[in-house]
């Protein structure tokens, strides 16, 4: 734990326009300097520093924050990491009030002394030993040359009981720390460890400098797994962890797309082949976790590059789904010709599978497709009808209404059946994903006027006062604001933020999801104001209380402007 004061010495110290800029080349512009945002690629600067309020703000793509997230996005940091990175340059020294968790630190960064330590050994054996040749010929057939070989610190287990624990035991490592970060196993029958990677290629699980873990390709010996992944470990998440993130997390900020691929070498594969945003989940199928590490690198959309085989499309399906559920832009490229995604990529080059992944399906069309394929126009009733109950939820997920048209047209030509029909089954009997079509009686009434900007303002005020913290939460939900919005897609994200048990704790990723580009810009940029001023829970009671008494008198009045268009209807 870094306690509150030390954590506002370094927000004091830290000068955050020299954090920014040696990373970014800013201009004076009035109070402020600004720069072109190294968070997503522009050519007109829209990225703003606030010397004065010790803040950051890309008007283009929302990021925001202190020196801190500064580093934490640029370099993708942990929030603990960044602060001891911050704290260093400042001289300020940081002291864990908290004995039981500056022991867990340390014992974390022992567990990743004792895999650097494991990395350089497999490294030896690789390009040093005689035992390393059956790895090196593995290498040179599947066509990954030394430069890339070293670059991603591949190394090689000798296919020997203990060579590992022997060697990190000499080197006077403690067994127990050997077993603790999953690189031994205690032997059953008499004392001692033997190694868990024996005749395997190992692949460095790498992330913020550390070694954290280990894959490993079986070459030499028998075992029911072709590959081999570290157990998790203080250090280690499985579902925490993307292999490759270190590498391409400055691809992914510039294009704004991460590309999940299935395994080690496909992104080891691509990077080689010029295509360097590609990462890959360790050994684990795709959670929500590995999202938001993707977007926390700066993916604003995922693409999700697999086999075209029975495992790789079920991964990609599971993957879209979760993606679908987070509401999370993303596509699904299988390769062309059973390829392997590097294949195709030296085939024709980085710049052509670029425009592959450009043209990608969309996810929520790719499961369409899977659920609609065992179903044919002469299945029996029963199955169709099954099949529109299944592919409701994904239709109904569709951006927008002529997305969700073009769907409802492909469900209803594949198994035969009325649109009018399977548009009432997916949406409703009283619901239509377009407005009704009046052919006859009296003109329709006269529109309400547009949304009023300050209304609007005021609105997204307070879904930024909700991002902000749980007293500003209670205020808001004590207030009965909600109740009174005009925009039902704010009151709706409203709701689902109340929803959860705690505050985001990265409000930008929540506010990234929203679909309307003008809409997200609006909510960010108050959400800027708010941080960058420093807003208290009295002016936000009081902004509440004025916002209830406005939206009371705006109520009113179209409720008094609908009788009189109800009435002129009579008429």
């Amino acid at each position: 734990m870094i306690s509150d004061d030390k954590l506002q010495e370094l927000r004091d110290r830290v000068d955050v326009a020299q954090v920014v800029g040696r990373r970014v080349q800013l201009k004076k512009a009035g109070r402020n300097l600004k720069g072109l945002c190294p968070f997503h690629g522009e050519k007109t600067p829209s990225f703003s520093v606030n010397p004065d309020k010790r803040m950051f703000h890309c008007f283009g793509c929302g990021a925001s924050g202190d020196a801190i997230k500064f580093v934490m996005q640029i370099e993708g940091k942990s929030f603990r990491e960044a602060v001891e990175e911050l704290a260093r340059d400042a001289g300020i020294k940081l002291e864990a009030e908290d004995p039981e968790e500056q022991r867990r630190a340390s014992r974390r960064a022992a567990l990743a002394e004792v895999n650097e330590k494991a990395c350089r050994f497999f490294e030896r054996v690789l390009w040093e030993h005689p035992k390393g040749a059956i790895a090196r010929d593995h290498l040179q057939k599947r066509s990954v040359s030394e430069e890339t070989a070293k670059a991603w610190r591949l190394g090689y287990a000798p296919a020997l009981w203990d060579s590992l624990a022997k060697s990190l035991g000499r080197a006077g490592v403690d067994g127990k720390l050997v077993e603790e970060a999953g690189l031994a196993i205690p032997r059953k029958e008499r004392p001692g460890l033997y190694d868990r990677f024996r005749g395997r290629l190992t692949i460095p699980i790498r992330d913020a400098g550390r070694t954290l873990a280990f894959g490993g390709r079986l070459l030499e010996g028998e075992s029911e797994a072709k590959y081999l992944n570290s157990p998790d470990t203080p250090l280690y998440t499985k579902g925490g962890v993307l292999f490759g993130l270190d590498k391409a997390r400055e691809t992914i900020r510039e294009w704004g797309i991460a590309l999940f691929v299935e395994g080690y070498f496909d992104v080891i594969g691509l990077h080689q082949a010029g295509v360097t945003g590609a990462v890959a989940t360790c050994g684990t199928a795709m959670t929500e976790r590995h999202l938001d590490l993707a977007q926390r690198a700066g993916a604003r959309e995922l693409v999700f590059v697999f086999d075209g085989d029975v495992a790789g499309l079920r991964a990609a399906q599971r993957a879209s789904e979760v993606a679908t559920s987070k509401a999370v832009v993303a596509r699904v490229l299988v390769p062309p010709n059973g390829e392997d995604p590097d294949e195709t990529a030296l085939r024709i080059g980085p710049k052509r599978f670029r425009e592959l992944v450009a043209a990608a399906q969309p996810a929520l069309e790719f499961l369409l497709d899977r659920a609609l394929a065992p179903i044919g126009k002469s299945a029996a009733v029963e199955a169709r009808v099954k099949t529109v109950e299944a592919v409701a939820s994904i239709v109904r997920a569709a951006p927008d209404p002529l997305a969700r048209d073009l769907y409802v047209d492909k469900v209803a030509q594949r198994i035969d059946a009325p649109v009018e029909a399977v548009r009432q089954a997916i949406f409703g009997r009283n619901a239509s994903n377009r407005p009704p079509h009046r052919a006859t009686g009296p003109s329709p009434a006269r529109p309400l006027p547009a949304e009023d900007p300050l209304t609007a303002k005021a609105e997204r005020q307070i879904l930024a006062f909700i991002l902000q913290g749980v007293e500003f939460r209670v205020a808001v939900e004590r207030s009965g604001a909600l109740a009174r919005f005009s925009s039902v897609e704010r009151r709706q994200l409203a709701e689902s933020l109340l929803g959860t048990a705690d505050p985001p704790a990265d409000p930008e990723v929540v506010l990234a999801r929203v679909d309307d580009a003008r809409e997200r810009e609006a909510l960010m940029h108050e959400l800027w104001e708010i941080r960058s001023g420093g807003v208290l829970l009295p002016t936000v009671e009081k902004a509440l209380e004025k916002y209830c008494r406005k939206a009371d008198e705006r109520i009113a009045k179209e409720s008094v402007a609908r009788r009189k268009a109800a009435r002129t209807a009579r008429v």
